[in-house]
């Protein structure tokens, strides 16, 4: 695991449980491609997705800070559909050309693969 990664997930104020801990480090070591472990932090990930998507976060702001409809949120199903939205825009971007979406997204082409197979994504 590279430096960075390791500093990122120890000042990391987890907001979840263990398990977001978990999870984190799962998904990274599925989608690595090279021999060095590098990690994206659940919520900044979120937040850039849903920017890049030109998506508004369904909650309420509050000081930089997000909080939670009082109908709540199936968050899982969210984000699917912004790193939908994302694939899609990505290889209409590139004419199809999957490898170059992947690069427009600044992630590996296993990554994107990865992302098309879990999202029901097809071009």
């Amino acid at each position: 695991m590279n430096a960075h990664s390791l500093e990122a997930l120890a000042s990391y104020e987890w907001p979840g449980n263990v398990r977001q801990l978990e999870n984190t480090i799962e998904r990274a070591v599925a989608l690595e491609t090279g021999d060095e472990l590098h990690v994206e932090l659940p919520v900044e990930k979120a937040k850039a997705r849903a920017a890049a998507a030109g998506a508004e976060l369904p909650g309420t702001a509050i000081s930089g800070t997000m909080s939670v409809l009082p109908e709540g949120i199936d968050m899982e199903k969210y984000v699917a559909d912004i790193e939908k939205s994302l694939l899609l825009t990505a290889l209409s971007q590139s004419n199809g050309v999957q490898t170059r979406a992947a690069d427009l997204l600044k992630i590996s082409y296993r990554s994107f693969r990865h992302l098309m197979k879990n999202t029901n994504c097809s071009f």
